[in-house]
């Protein structure tokens, strides 16, 4: 029997933390295991709970969560960063440091519990004003070839036709095992594929290779309504 997802809820806010713990409470396959107001209490209560997932606010009591992610994903834990703030800045950032999740506060109840469940399974999700924001910078991006980034000319990571077909199912949103069971190899096998994916985007998470992937051309979004882009895409209600 599966012992369901371990959360622990960090956000600045009291009503917050306490909408969410009530939320969350309602789903018999996902457990609140812990919550915090600050960043340096949630890495302690990762590391003594092991949670699958950390569904934290985008400000806590002692500076911005990414400033601690480092610390929540050396625990195992995956991130899903709830935050009312859907900047291409802050959504860089996020990614960048290993969220593997980025929400806005107008998601609804189910959603929010879907979105969980699918990031402990390994997949990525992003509320689609995110979405919309990642398809900018696709788009500006592709009408400026060999556009210049930091003085350097951006150079397109070469994947091979595997990485390539594992890439493409991870933007669909597929954990591990769904994507080898439709590409008909072993887990490992992707893993192994992920890893060096991840090695040539220099990211570290799903999300985060999705969305430079995006950014390189490797990844094609058929229309700007679609409610699932690159990743699991996850709808407002």
């Amino acid at each position: 029997m599966s012992r369901g997802v371990r959360v622990v809820v960090a956000d600045a806010d009291t009503l917050i933390r306490s909408v969410l713990r009530l939320v969350l409470g309602t789903d018999g396959g996902v457990y609140v295991v812990g919550e915090t107001s600050s960043g340096a209490e949630l890495i302690a209560l990762c590391a003594e709970e092991q949670p699958d997932v950390v569904i934290a606010g985008g400000l806590l009591a002692d500076g911005n969560v990414e400033d601690h992610l480092d610390g929540v994903l050396a625990s195992g834990a995956r991130a899903i960063v709830l935050c009312d703030d859907p900047s291409p800045e802050r959504l860089t950032s996020l990614l960048a440091r290993g969220a593997s999740g980025y929400l806005l506060y107008d998601t609804a109840p189910s959603t929010l519990t879907d979105a969980i469940v699918s990031v402990a399974a390994g997949a990525a999700v992003l509320h689609p004003t995110a979405a919309g924001t990642i398809l900018q910078q696709w788009r500006r991006l592709r009408s400026e070839p060999g556009a210049i980034a930091g003085g350097a000319r951006l150079r397109r990571p070469e994947l091979t036709p595997r990485e390539a077909d594992v890439l493409s199912a991870m933007a669909d949103g597929l954990s591990t095992k769904a994507v080898a069971r439709r590409l008909g190899v072993a887990m490992k096998t992707v893993e192994n594929h992920k890893i060096r994916i991840f090695d040539k985007l220099g990211v570290r998470t799903q999300a985060h290779a999705v969305s430079i992937a995006i950014g390189h051309g490797l990844l094609l979004i058929a229309a700007p309504a679609r409610a699932t882009a690159a990743s699991v895409l996850v709808g407002v209600e």
